[in-house]
């Protein structure tokens, strides 16, 4: 990584040329600096989580099949291809750190990087189908939720470089505090897919009801609608149209070399994050009925907490990575943990909708031909959701932190951190604890929990001890 003193990239030759003028944000990192980034991105991935619990509830209403199948192929479609698109995706920190040195054209150039990793990406998108399709095999309990699981996941992967894209965009625009025009994009796009997921699951006008496989040729469609908006909205963009096309047509391969170098630690800390999941989701499927479609159910209702709170996340991110290009890293620091205040206040509301109300969210769920009472799945949901009302406190300080670091560079560290934790602590004690002792779902749990709190201490003491400070991606 570039310590203090090193040299970053190199500005354009042309830096004269309109729309690269050097001209700092006048930022403070305040309470109000924060929310004017927090609330366009909270709104946004709550139209995200909006359109995912639609989703659920439609595939829930289906069949039991259905929903049984949703989460793990979900899970580990976005498992591999969160590797490419996260380090692709990664250019949206070297935006925001040109911006916050001033540096207009820069940005540009950084976010074509990523365009460029993107298509270098493709034949890797290309195995990650068949690779997909393997982990289901050898995972499914049944031929049945295998063919489930694998329709559903030709589509999520076949989106894979438009996911790609679209990380990489709007990576640009939040970069550029271009927040509520990204929010506009990310709600009509959501807008699409619950529409379409009423007309596909259930079928409608002509088509057949196409049940889970219709929720993944939703979210396709809603993708490549809101990668066209967006590449519209950054294609009129005053630095991109002052760019020169050869720019933009030729790759900076120094650049698209450092993007590499920085968003890989970040790809693969995402990867192997939602792989560890992937694994504790796919190990569940071989319990009973109840606590399978539980489980699952509860970690659906989970993410209605969990997307927006990446809202936090993204604005950490941006927090970190605009004040560390501009050199002022102490008011990175006042301003993730502003961040994180509001983050741990939203938190608590959602904390106590899982305690108050949980017979409410899990009954939104269960099926009509569910091989088990209502009152069972409410037994086992209330303890569910009171650990998840715990955890999400702790997990709170895991994803407001890995986007600070991230913001900031520090993407080595965030890598080994979550690498170390998982791989070596979780994913063997919840082996351990389900395979060889015969733990059911509440053990599992447990293990999950504890987990999260290491995690989060090992990243709040990286923030606050402050060694991201002497990184630098740009000069």
């Amino acid at each position: 990584m570039k310590r203090s003193g090193e040299s970053g990239i190199m500005p354009a030759r042309n830096a004269t040329m309109e729309g690269n003028a050097r001209k700092k944000p006048a930022e403070d990192g305040g309470y109000r600096h924060v929310l004017r980034l927090v609330v366009p991105m909270v709104l946004s991935n709550a139209a995200f989580t909006v359109m995912q619990f639609t989703d659920r509830v439609l595939v829930a209403r289906f069949s039991s099949d259905a929903i049984q199948a949703a989460m793990p192929a979900g899970i580990l479609t976005f498992c591999l291809l969160s590797l490419f698109a996260a380090t692709a995706g990664y250019a949206g920190t070297f935006v925001a750190q040109y911006h916050g040195a001033g540096d207009r054209r820069a940005t540009v150039r950084s976010c074509a990087a990523g365009v460029w990793l993107t298509i270098l990406f493709l034949p890797f998108f290309a195995g990650l189908l068949p690779l997909c399709s393997w982990i289901l095999r050898l995972a499914a309990r049944d031929a049945a939720l295998f063919a489930l699981e694998d329709r559903y996941a030709f589509w999520m992967l076949l989106g894979a470089p438009l996911v790609s894209l679209h990380w990489v965009l709007s990576g640009y625009l939040t970069g550029r505090n271009r927040v509520v025009a990204n929010a506009l994009v990310t709600v009509a796009g959501c807008a699409a897919n619950v529409g379409l997921d009423f007309w596909l699951v259930f079928g409608g006008g002509g088509v057949p009801a196409l049940g889970l496989a219709g929720a993944g040729v939703a979210t396709f469609a809603s993708v490549a609608l809101q990668d066209a908006a967006l590449v519209a909205i950054v294609l009129s963009e005053r630095e991109v149209r002052a760019t020169p096309r050869r720019e933009l047509l030729r790759p900076d391969w120094g650049l698209v070399r450092r993007v590499l170098r920085f968003g890989l630690p970040a790809g693969v800390q995402l990867c192997f994050d939602m792989a560890s999941f992937a694994f504790f989701i796919l190990l569940t499927g071989r319990l009973d009925d109840l606590s399978l479609a539980t489980s699952n159910v509860a970690f659906s209702i989970n993410n209605l907490a969990f997307s927006p709170l990446m809202g936090f996340s993204n604005a950490a991110a941006i927090l970190a990575g605009q004040f560390q290009g501009a050199g002022r890293p102490r008011l990175a620091q006042d301003s993730v943990m502003r961040c994180l205040r509001l983050a741990w206040s939203y938190m608590a509301l959602c904390a106590a909708v899982f305690l108050l109300l949980p017979e409410t969210l899990l009954g939104a769920f269960r099926s009509p031909d569910a091989p088990y009472t209502a009152s069972q799945m409410a037994a086992l949901g209330r303890t569910l959701l009171a650990m998840l009302a715990a955890w999400g406190m702790f997990d709170t300080v895991n994803v407001v932190f890995l986007g600070a670091l991230k913001g900031a560079g520090d993407t080595r560290f965030a890598m080994a951190w979550l690498l170390g934790t998982e791989w070596a602590l979780f994913v063997p004690a919840v082996a351990v604890a389900m395979i060889a002792l015969g733990g059911g779902i509440l053990a599992a749990w447990w293990i999950q929990l504890l987990y999260i709190v290491l995690l989060s201490t090992g990243l709040y003491v990286r923030w606050k001890r402050g060694r991201w400070m002497s990184i630098r991606l740009v000069g």
